[in-house]
């Protein structure tokens, strides 16, 4: 069913359409461009100046929006609480008390005792009755160091997983960090016992103590790489972590920059403005990034129109209008005469294509018979041919005459937008044994390889039954055509999105990419040579189309040169 067909008398024709075209588009452009041109250019000037005013509105709003904003962003401060974690870098003024030194030795010494001896799990049972001793774990030597901490550092010993600590000793281990280990003043002793302890706890405060920190830790190696330490007085900025510092003290406040980002981005305070802050990377036309500390958030208007200038005068819009009044009735037009001479010209190729094909194509069957028959009715001839086969060849051609009958039936019953079909509930298993048997029985005695696949489970479909037949007949007849010498053909059902999918593949030489989108209209043919197959009017993809629309379904196509095709349709449940 595929080829390319055409003659002489349609190349005219389309040649005097195409002079039709050209000369309706040029009458039709060449004024619809003056009106264009003149309206163009009375817009521009007149959004020139618009533009202009609107720009400068923007960026005195934009202005004292930031100016603003950065007034009242050290007044959220207080809101913010103390930040993450507040770091204090000047003494704590912690004062040993008098014997207390002396006390912690003594029974740091009797702690060790108590343990010699003992098991892993056994000293950590025994250290967690001393962690709860709160009285015992908060005594401090000398040099500042609690007892609590050393205790911690016992249990630790020949800890190398989570699964070595006893849980009691973990329980009392949280408590004293999470009791002991809050401040923004950690001595050496406690930092370094968090670092060792913190990844084998599982708390999630302590992890939250670590993570405090760490924070602490990024903050000043960032501010002592910028030589800002210690920090000027008020809000800063360094490596994604705002801080603040009050007065003279020497303590700041950290912040991380998405807690800061959540608070200044949910305060009303600017919206008077009629700009909304969000984060930096926006178009330059349309924002402006806030000055430091705050330079990771920028100011956005929040009005779209005023933002791009889009804003026009009256005259604007009335040369606007004129513009387009002329050039859609000069487009309506235009598109008037082209569907018109198109129509004429399309009704004409078609006659011909219609009145050239159906003679060519009804005149070889016609012939093939008449020729058998005259075969069989010679007595001189009858007697050396084989009856049988001969009866075969015309029922045969009898079949093919039918067949191009039925589709010219159906192809007119298309022209007339006329569907007159049996819809009803029908099963897709039934459906594919129809056609398997119809099609078995048409190639009887050739070879072929088909196989057939689901439809047995599947749901049912709304459709014509004769048509549905049809519509995988024709597929299966192209599968055939072209499937190349092994005519390998698969024929299948399933369930799909919407609907049941029959799909008909083939392995043979496949279609291009330009002749699919074209292979489904009337007549059209891909290249006889490159098929290998003559004997096609171009009708059977067209009717396939047609009758899938009529149902409501969809048809998709498949191909590549060399590899086969796949032709897809979807009728919908029942």
């Amino acid at each position: 069913m595929f080829g390319r067909t055409g003659n002489a008398k349609s190349t005219v024709t389309q040649a005097s359409a195409w002079v039709t075209y050209l000369l309706l588009a040029i009458g039709i452009v060449s004024p619809v461009v003056c009106v264009v041109w003149l309206v163009r250019t009375a817009v521009e000037n007149e959004n020139a100046v618009v533009r202009r005013l609107v720009s400068e509105a923007n960026e005195r709003r934009l202005a004292d929006a930031a100016a603003y904003c950065l007034e009242i962003a050290e007044t959220l401060v207080p809101e913010l609480g103390n930040g993450v974690v507040a770091y204090s870098w000047g003494s704590s003024g912690e004062v040993v008390a008098e014997g207390e030194s002396e006390r912690a030795r003594a029974a740091l010494e009797s702690v060790r005792e108590d343990l010699k001896g003992e098991g892993r799990a056994a000293r950590q049972l025994m250290l967690a009755g001393y962690l709860r001793d709160s009285d015992l774990s908060s005594l401090r030597l000398s040099e500042g160091r609690r007892l609590g901490a050393l205790l911690l550092q016992l249990g630790l010993r020949e800890v190398r997983v989570a699964e070595d600590l006893e849980d009691a000793f973990r329980v009392e281990a949280d408590r004293y960090v999470v009791a002991n280990m809050q401040g923004s003043d950690l001595s050496r002793q406690h930092r370094y016992l968090l670092r060792q302890y913190a990844p084998l706890s599982g708390s999630k405060e302590v992890a939250a103590i670590l993570e405090r920190e760490g924070l602490v830790d990024r903050w000043i190696a960032a501010v002592e790489a910028e030589g800002m330490f210690p920090p000027e007085l008020g809000l800063g900025h360094v490596d994604g972590l705002l801080y603040y510092r009050e007065s003279d003290a020497e303590s700041v406040r950290i912040f991380r920059q998405a807690d800061w980002r959540e608070k200044l981005v949910g305060s009303e305070a600017w919206r008077e403005f009629g700009v909304s802050l969000v984060d930096s990377g926006v178009e330059a036309n349309r924002a402006r990034p806030l000055p430091a500390p705050l330079g990771f958030l920028t100011l956005e208007l929040d009005h779209e129109e005023l933002a791009n200038g889009g804003a026009t005068s009256d005259k604007a819009v009335l040369y606007l209008w004129i513009g387009g009044i002329v050039l859609g009735l000069s487009i309506l037009s235009g598109v008037a005469i082209v569907a018109s001479v198109r129509r004429q010209a399309s009704v004409t190729q078609l006659k011909d294509n219609l009145v050239a094909t159906v003679t060519h194509e009804l005149k070889t069957p016609v012939s093939s018979i008449r020729l058998l028959i005259d075969t069989l009715m010679d007595e001189t001839r009858r007697d050396k041919v084989n009856t049988q086969e001969y009866i075969e060849l015309i029922s045969r051609e009898n079949e093919r005459l039918g067949r191009l009958i039925d589709n010219f039936l159906s192809f007119s019953r298309m022209e007339r937008s006329k569907g007159s079909f049996d819809i009803q509930r029908i099963s897709p298993a039934a459906v594919l044994r129809a056609v398997e048997q119809a099609f078995r029985e048409r190639f009887k005695g050739q070879a072929y390889e088909l196989s057939v696949e689901g439809g047995e489970c599947l749901p049912d479909i709304l459709g014509d039954p004769d048509a549905l037949a049809t519509v995988l007949g024709n597929l299966l007849e192209n599968a055939f055509k072209y499937g190349g010498r092994s005519k390998r053909i698969e024929l299948s059902g399933k369930a799909a999105a919407g609907g049941v999918e029959f799909e008909v593949r083939d392995f043979g030489k496949g279609i291009g990419k330009r002749d699919q989108k074209r292979i489904f209209r009337k007549f059209f043919q891909v290249d006889h040579h490159a098929s290998g197959q003559t004997g096609s009017v171009g009708l059977g993809l067209s009717i396939v189309e047609f009758i899938v629309s009529k149902h409501s379904g969809q048809i998709e196509l498949e191909s590549e040169l060399g590899k086969g095709s796949v032709f897809r349709v979807r009728i919908p449940y029942a």
